[in-house]
């Protein structure tokens, strides 16, 4: 009987380390999208942030806080729905008070998680604010988890890195220093011929009307193409702009072609 709870016990432990922690991700999109956008002038790697957390967890579940009223992190929505579907809009409707509550909801809902669930053995927390350093403390020291702070560089307080298991900074500069693919050159080369065959034409050309035209024309799947356009984004090579300042404006694409050239990436 002794040598059977042994065997028991010896496989409850190997299954233990061989299989990856639970995790969930909280993600505060304004530190995100805003701090990005300030300092990069590059938006989210949606995708890219839930494959690094795949491939380091179970990810259980990933969730988004912001104030969608901004119109600008509104029409992001469809692109978080690409990786989660659990979005929390914290818009303040109330007119007693002008203070933007994202922080205090999401603060709630981690504690409220924390004490609530069992089975999590780790949190991803996105943001730079050193008012979550409380919460990350209580996480790492009375909960006993694994906490990892997701950050925009230039945008971490110092004191709630230090309290994480581990801080990641976004962007990483391989994203803006990487050569040129195949997929970048064929977009430059289908804006270039667009915005020259109408030089005296106004040019609408939008993110998915670029992608859906370069897969086409290349015949290439429309995912590599969309990846090879935020990268360029990313790297400020190409930009979007709003054609007016109406709400429901559209996103035109623009190119900064004296980068381009000097970068010799056509």
């Amino acid at each position: 009987m002794r040598n059977f709870f042994k065997v028991l016990f010896s496989k409850q432990e190997g299954s233990k380390i061989g299989r990856k922690k639970k995790a969930v991700a909280f993600v505060d999109f304004e530190h995100w999208y805003i701090s990005l956008d300030r300092t990069y002038r590059a938006r989210p790697d949606y995708k890219g942030f839930r494959d690094e957390l795949t491939d380091r967890y179970e990810l259980v579940d990933v969730v988004f806080f912001g104030d969608f009223s901004n119109p600008s992190l509104r029409q992001e929505i469809v692109n978080i729905r690409q990786i989660t579907t659990t979005i929390i809009d914290t818009q303040n409707t109330s007119t007693a008070f002008e203070k933007d509550f994202t922080d205090f909801i999401m603060l709630d809902h981690i504690y409220q998680h924390a004490m609530n669930t069992k089975d999590v053995d780790a949190y991803v927390i996105f943001t730079g604010d050193g008012h979550f350093s409380s919460v990350v403390s209580f996480l790492t020291t009375r909960c006993n988890k694994e906490v990892g702070v997701y950050a925009i560089k230039k945008s971490c307080s110092t004191q709630l890195s230090g309290c994480a298991t581990y801080c990641r900074l976004l962007p990483d500069e391989s994203e803006f220093t990487e050569p040129s693919s195949k997929y970048s050159r064929m977009i430059l080369k289908s804006l270039k011929h667009l915005y020259e065959k109408n030089k005296n034409k106004k040019v609408r050309a939008t993110f998915w009307q670029t992608v859906e035209a370069v897969a086409k024309q290349n015949k290439v799947g429309k995912e590599e193409v969309a990846d090879a356009l935020r990268s360029l984004i990313a790297r400020g090579y190409v930009y979007q702009v709003k054609e007016s300042d109406k709400p429901d404006s559209i996103r035109v694409l623009k190119v900064n072609w004296q980068q381009v050239y000097k970068d010799h990436l056509l």
